[in-house]
């Protein structure tokens, strides 16, 4: 069994003006207090002051003089010549399916706008665009650098206007590189950050535990580990169905593994319903139930449940391979899972399982030349030589 991810995403981006001219002032240093800048472009402080904090209308000519001091353009102040990229990136990541081509096309688009990018806000969400398009990219190193970069504008945003969105996005996607990677350095300062600045926020506060859980499950403390999950789970019950359904299934992992079975099943059961409108996750808790039925010996109820989800988990190749082992296993019968072994088109590691099933089976059967087939192929699709167990799955 194993746990789910969470990622974070956003809409375009629209900084209001006023504060974004107060972002590239304190960029640019001391030169660009706001006193020394009204001089400069021959405004009055006080109103330029106003103007910053959102209190007053710019009109046209005060913003060309305010863009021309700062050596840039109306449009580039305002936005106006990357809404287009953005709103094209922002598709293309949206899209159900993304290609090779259409996510060099986002890393593209992603660059252009970390180049252009002035201020903290967008810097920082420029950073978060291209550290998703490498992550989608399998560019896991890369993605952790740009959004360990885009912390640092994240947190001063918070620090100076107490706007903790771009935090809770940035860290959100750093917290997930970091549990892939399984590389901990400096993560419980990212996390100190979190549980102070994002308190408030059940979202944030149920990734931090969640990361937590992978830290403790990668150092092999399974118990501190399920803790976690807990945690992680009473803050995302204050969310949405689709956030509790993957934190029950987190949970159910750690009791499953700590042999809880029956209170396994019945936290699956609970994602089920939550996850009702998620097809694919709703899948996933249904493979997670029926493992956990097949150890709880229920076989009769794991099969029908494997009946009644293996028409639509055909979408899904590798969940639709590894409910047909479940269920040559439920059934105690070679045929599904030697199906998943002939599917050259499925992951090795699945069709790696099966071969370890049928070894198994047929070594019961005392049928010698099929535990040499299946045996022989589970040495070509792996070098792992443990023994199957349906908890692998």
């Amino acid at each position: 069994m194993s746990t789910l991810q969470y990622t974070a995403t956003t809409g375009v981006s629209r900084i209001p003006l006023g504060r974004r001219i107060g972002e590239i002032l304190n960029e640019k240093g001391e030169a660009f207090s706001i006193r020394k800048f009204a001089e400069h472009i021959g405004m009055n402080r006080e109103t330029l002051r106003i103007m910053i904090a959102g209190g007053r209308l710019i009109q046209p000519s005060q913003l060309e003089a305010i863009a021309e001091g700062l050596g840039l353009s109306v449009d580039r102040l305002k936005q106006a010549d990357t809404y287009k990229i953005e709103r094209e990136l922002f598709t293309l990541l949206q899209a159900r399916r993304q290609t090779k081509v259409m996510l060099m096309h986002a890393s593209t688009l992603a660059d252009s706008l970390v180049k252009s990018a002035v201020g903290a806000t967008e810097r920082a969400i420029s950073l978060n665009y291209y550290g998703k398009v490498c992550f989608l990219q399998s560019r896991y190193n890369e993605a952790h650098e740009a959004w360990s970069l885009a912390l640092e504008y994240a947190e001063e945003i918070m620090k100076l206007y107490g706007d903790g969105d771009q935090l809770h996005l940035i860290t959100s996607n750093l917290m997930l590189t970091y549990t892939i990677r399984r590389e901990y350095s400096d993560i419980e300062r990212m996390l100190a950050v979190v549980e102070e600045a994002l308190a408030d926020f059940p979202e944030a506060m149920g990734l931090a535990y969640y990361t937590r859980m992978k830290v403790c499950e990668d150092r092999g403390e399974i118990e501190e580990a399920k803790k976690y999950a807990y945690l992680s789970l009473e803050q995302f019950e204050q969310t949405n169905d689709e956030q509790i359904g993957k934190a029950l299934i987190n949970t159910a992992h750690f009791e499953f593994l700590t042999k809880n079975y029956k209170k396994a099943a019945e936290l699956l059961l609970t994602a089920i319903d939550k996850l009702i409108m998620h097809d694919y996750f709703m899948l996933i808790a249904v493979k997670e139930y029926v493992k956990t039925l097949v150890r709880l010996k229920e076989y009769e109820a794991a099969s029908s449940l494997i009946e009644k989800h293996l028409p639509p988990a055909q979408d899904y190749p590798e969940l639709h391979g590894k409910l047909q082992l479940l269920y040559s296993i439920a059934k105690e019968t070679p045929e599904y899972a030697i199906k998943v072994c002939e599917n050259d088109q499925l992951d090795k590691e699945v069709r790696y399982m099966a071969s370890k099933y049928l070894t198994s089976y047929y070594s019961v059967k005392d049928d010698s030349d099929s535990v040499l087939k299946y045996y022989k192929l589970g040495r070509m699709l792996s070098n792992n030589r443990n023994e199957f167990h349906e908890g692998d799955l």
